[in-house]
């Protein structure tokens, strides 16, 4: 990635960091600028299974969906018109923006799929483009843009409806920054609610982008002035990957770039109790489980083996006692950062594992929060 010539906006430079959440690059179309025709000329390589009848809010939206591999894919557009969420589409950039934030996903056509990004922060899941019309996996609507989704087998019918109310609500905040010929955007979750321990998540999340503002302009200043054309930049996005049961997950990356061949991404995941305002860790959500460490080290090491992407061989060896992760609907996933095991063309390595597979049979990993 060349940012010498510093030609591309805000949002692309956001995605940039974004994307290597899931270690895959940003299709070419997000950086050359995709037209809607070119959207339009997609066509997925995956025949749909079967059409699948959709209603939001018991109405019919007036298009189907359809099945694939076991995955329900909705058509976004009429999704966007029937739900009346925001849908627009960026000319220079490529980039459709489908909802609002916290809940706001951007989409990328290319190649017959579609890429998404959550909020800022690039998902694993994708979309897919079906004879010129955009789809979204019904998981992914649910777990990232606030919408419920419910099969009738019987009828062949998809019940979509918005998510109960969120255990918090959630506001965006953004740091103002004093650098000179910089691209700067650092935004923050804030939160309100009943939640005795709000206040205490509140301030940890602004210490944490003003620690990331504070070391970006201390940096600046001591690296002095960029040679070219060439510009500093920092972008921090936010990912709310679970709210309920008394949990508040959310996903930080903090880019900045420097100077030289490309800049760099750090994820953070905090995983609040919204009671107490305390951190909640991996053991204490796994507690039922007191082997955990183990299952899980032994799944992370057979596929990166085979992924073949380690820096040493056997490099890997556990996830410790304080892995990053984070929570999302029916389980949790590890990460890990840039360099730390792998190449910086492999992004950010994460894992996902279900609940299902780590704790006993009925057991609430949230008992006791």
């Amino acid at each position: 990635m060349n940012y010498t010539k510093q030609t591309f906006n805000k949002t692309t430079k956001m995605m940039t960091a974004a994307v290597l959440t899931a270690g895959l690059l940003l299709p070419t179309a997000a950086w050359t600028g995709t037209s809607q025709a070119h959207a339009a000329s997609a066509v997925s390589s995956t025949t749909a299974a079967k059409n699948v009848k959709v209603t939001w809010n018991g109405k019919a939206i007036g298009a189907a969906a359809f099945q694939a591999s076991g995955t329900t894919y909705i058509p976004v557009k009429t999704l966007a018109k029937a739900a009346g969420l925001s849908f627009t589409y960026d000319k220079t950039t490529g980039l459709y923006q489908l909802g609002t934030s916290p809940n706001k996903l951007t989409l990328s056509p290319y190649q017959g799929k579609v890429w998404v990004g959550a909020n800022g922060v690039g998902l694993r899941e994708e979309g897919r483009v079906n004879n010129g019309v955009m789809y979204l996996p019904s998981s992914l609507l649910r777990d990232y843009a606030g919408i419920d989704s419910v099969w009738n087998a019987a009828s062949g019918t998809l019940a979509l409806k918005p998510t109960a109310a969120a255990g918090v609500t959630v506001t965006e905040k953004k740091l103002e920054s004093k650098v000179k010929d910089g691209i700067v955007d650092i935004r923050y979750p804030q939160l309100s609610g009943s939640g005795a321990g709000i206040s205490k998540i509140n301030a940890a999340l602004k210490q944490h982008a003003q620690a990331f503002q504070k070391d970006f302009e201390g940096r600046v200043k001591e690296f002095g002035e960029l040679p070219g054309e060439m510009h500093y930049e920092a972008d921090a996005n936010y990912m709310i990957s679970y709210n309920k049961d008394g949990l508040f997950s959310v996903v930080l990356q903090d880019y900045s770039f420097y100077g030289g061949a490309h800049g760099g991404t750090v994820q953070t995941a905090y995983n609040f109790n919204v009671k107490t305002g305390k951190n909640v860790t991996l053991a204490q959500l796994l507690k039922s489980n007191p082997d955990y460490r183990s299952a899980i080290d032994k799944k992370i090491a057979a596929q990166f083996k085979k992924d073949g992407s380690l820096l040493e061989a056997d490099g890997f060896k556990t996830i410790g006692s304080t892995p990053g992760f984070y929570v999302r609907n029916g389980g949790v996933t590890i990460f890990f950062q840039q360099y730390e095991y792998t190449p910086y063309a492999a992004g950010i390595p994460s894992f996902d594992f279900t609940f299902a597979s780590l704790l006993p049979k009925g057991t609430n990993p949230f008992a006791g929060l």
